[in-house]
């Protein structure tokens, strides 16, 4: 067994409402890190963290359960919580221990009412946040909709880091605004994927929400606000430590887009 430090472990709660795919994300993660051999789906009863008889049989989180994964010589504490009103005190405690939280939101169904509920936890233990928009891959899934969900009922502090490629069925891999790279999935499954130019039909989102982002982590820091007013835009070295800061000062929340069941 690997030894850590303390600066190499990080330990996240995964939070949000019920169904929105907290359980197949963990998962997906678990999978792509290789701590299991196989991407389990709550549909068939076999992922790792719910494991009650219970929990399987009615396809839903009812205790907080820890998955352990390693990434980059880091040791990940992934806190699997559930989001349905009865169980959602487990969320509670979970981030009460959480240096940070991935507050995952339905693509379809947007900020609902435990999504607020877990936010304010967050914010009553002062924790860094991350946005994940899950279900990209549903019918009716709306990148827009959501966006705009997250403005309205968490705050405009909340910034993508990342649009979608396509959506619904279509959805097929993300572009990085920091690198301004695309990222598709390999569409097996598997955590394969390429890094390309950024297509067509995706570069004016991507420009767009690109200048969103530099101008968001600007306004957050007054030296880099005279740098962005110097040259009109930031490195991305710049940008880079500027969203680092703001992220773990709670000043900003980076929004991610996945399908968790589509390893996306």
């Amino acid at each position: 067994m690997n030894v850590y430090e303390g600066k190499n472990i990080r330990n996240v709660g995964i939070v949000g409402h019920g169904g929105s795919g907290k359980t197949s994300l963990v998962s997906a993660i678990l999978f792509d890190t290789g701590a299991t051999t196989r991407l389990g789906r709550v549909e068939d009863g076999n992922t790792t963290t719910d494991y009650d008889d219970e929990e399987i049989e009615r396809k839903i989180t009812i205790s907080a359960k820890l998955a352990v994964c390693e990434w980059n010589k880091n040791k990940i504490n992934l806190l699997d919580t559930p989001g349905f009103v009865n169980f959602i005190q487990e969320a509670r405690g979970a981030l009460r221990v959480a240096d940070g939280a991935a507050v995952v939101v339905d693509a379809v169904a947007g900020v609902m009412v435990q999504t607020e509920k877990v936010w304010a936890y967050a914010e009553e233990f002062g924790l860094a946040r991350l946005v994940v928009v899950n279900r990209m891959d549903r019918e009716t899934a709306n990148f827009e909709r959501s966006l705009d969900s997250i403005h309205q009922l968490l705050g405009r502090s909340c910034v993508p880091i990342q649009v979608p490629i396509g959506q619904e069925k279509s959805f097929k891999g993300v572009v990085d605004l920091v690198s301004m790279k695309a990222y598709m999935t390999a569409g097996d499954g598997t955590a394969k994927f390429t890094e390309g130019p950024i297509p067509a039909d995706a570069e004016a989102r991507a420009k767009e929400y690109r200048d969103r982002l530099v101008e968001s982590v600007a306004e957050s820091d007054e030296g880099l606000m005279e740098k962005f007013f110097d040259s009109g835009s930031l490195s991305d070295e710049e940008l880079v430590s500027g969203l680092k800061k703001q992220v773990s000062e709670g000043k900003l929340y980076p929004i991610v887009y996945t399908s968790a069941t589509a390893n996306i």
